[in-house]
């Protein structure tokens, strides 16, 4: 595994995400090899091997807990603000300048989204502060080679797609030329 990004205060993770509960934080990071796989509900930070910190999206739902997301943004190089295109919802207004990395926006759950959520998400994220929006589907894959590419732009140290199992959920059917997709 990669080391993590250096910063003058230590270590820094190459990426955080944030957004609503279910909307597909954890699913994202594993489908990037940055976070163990399956559906589970995260219930505090967490920091995944040095190279993610996922969020619950308590945090983000519950103003007391704003201090928190902008405190440990500052140990990211990169985060993600993900909304859910299936069932768009409120964000702070301009969260993201008070965000101590760089923001991109994630609408996720596009395979099984309505094109009127998906405006609505992007709608929100851009409310937010986001200039830069990705949609993706961390189930059919789609939009993710452009996100993994952005995020190499702009710092983010990623698993090598091919090189085992990517710290995911070991199934990485879309790399085997003998698995029918």
């Amino acid at each position: 595994m990669p080391a993590a990004a250096r910063s003058p205060d230590g270590p820094r993770a190459p990426l955080m995400v944030i957004g609503p509960v279910a909307s597909g934080k954890s699913t994202l990071l594993a489908a990037l090899g940055l976070g163990p796989g399956g559906i589970k509900k995260t219930e505090a930070l967490t920091y995944n091997g040095g190279m993610s910190i996922d969020t619950p999206g308590e945090m983000l739902a519950i103003p007391r807990f704003y201090n928190a997301l902008i405190l440990n943004s500052g140990r990211a190089s990169v985060v993600l603000l993900l909304m859910d295109g299936r069932k768009p919802m409120w964000l702070p207004a301009k969260i993201c300048l008070a965000l101590r990395a760089r923001v991109a926006g994630v609408v996720t759950k596009t395979d099984v989204a309505e094109p009127g959520g998906l405006g609505r998400a992007e709608t929100a994220l851009t409310a937010a502060g986001v200039d830069k929006i990705f949609k993706i589907s961390s189930v059919t894959g789609q939009g993710l080679e452009e996100l993994r590419e952005w995020l190499a732009a702009n710092g983010c140290a990623l698993p090598d797609q091919n090189a085992g199992d990517g710290g995911g959920d070991g199934q990485n059917a879309g790399d085997d030329p003998d698995v029918d997709n």
